[in-house]
């Protein structure tokens, strides 16, 4: 819980500079852009995330990487104040807390529909459409398959879950038996 609230602080901090400036979708690309850079390189990463090297030493070849990889000043800002503060664990975090800002000023929602079986586009595409009026946002679903769910659908956002399976029917019947 204290490492959510960390990475919201940061990221809601370098949020508000970018939608000042305009530059918020620019630093989400950059965020993704170190990221990506770090997820090839692990050595790298681990030189510049582990406190086993001297500050000093891990913030030269941070900004060395900030300048290679063209980063704006508010981002590699960021980066060394999470490096002094032995903060860079919470990087992933940041980008996803980060993410979600941008989704929510762009009136986007994410969350994931499990199904039973392989859907359709265009089911999927229906189902985005309905729960998009329904929240007055656009909701954009990535899929899974359940087999457990024997049919129908359940769908996550934000915390919550529409339960439209067969298996949620079953049990819900079977309680209902049950208390009879």
């Amino acid at each position: 819980m204290i490492s959510q609230s960390i990475a919201k602080r940061y990221a809601k901090g370098l949020f508000n500079v970018g939608e000042k400036n305009g530059k918020y979708k620019e630093y989400q690309s950059e965020i993704e852009g170190i990221l990506g850079v770090f997820d090839k390189e692990e050595r790298l990463k681990r030189a510049i995330v582990l406190p086993l090297v001297e500050v000093e030493k891990r913030k030269e070849v941070l900004s060395d990487v900030m300048k290679a990889l063209g980063i704006s000043t508010p981002l590699a800002s960021m980066f060394t104040m999470l490096l002094e503060k032995n903060r860079m664990g919470y990087l992933n975090l940041i980008r996803d807390v980060y993410n979600d800002l941008v989704d929510e000023k762009e009136g986007k929602l994410k969350g994931t529909l499990w199904t039973a079986f392989p859907v359709s586009y265009e089911a999927k595409a229906k189902i985005e459409k309905e729960l998009g009026s329904m929240l007055e946002k656009q909701v954009i679903l990535s899929v899974k398959e359940d087999k457990s769910l024997i049919g129908g659908v359940k769908v996550s956002i934000k915390g919550t879950i529409i339960d439209g399976s067969v298996k949620r029917q079953l049990h819900t019947l079977q309680e209902n038996i049950l208390k009879e």
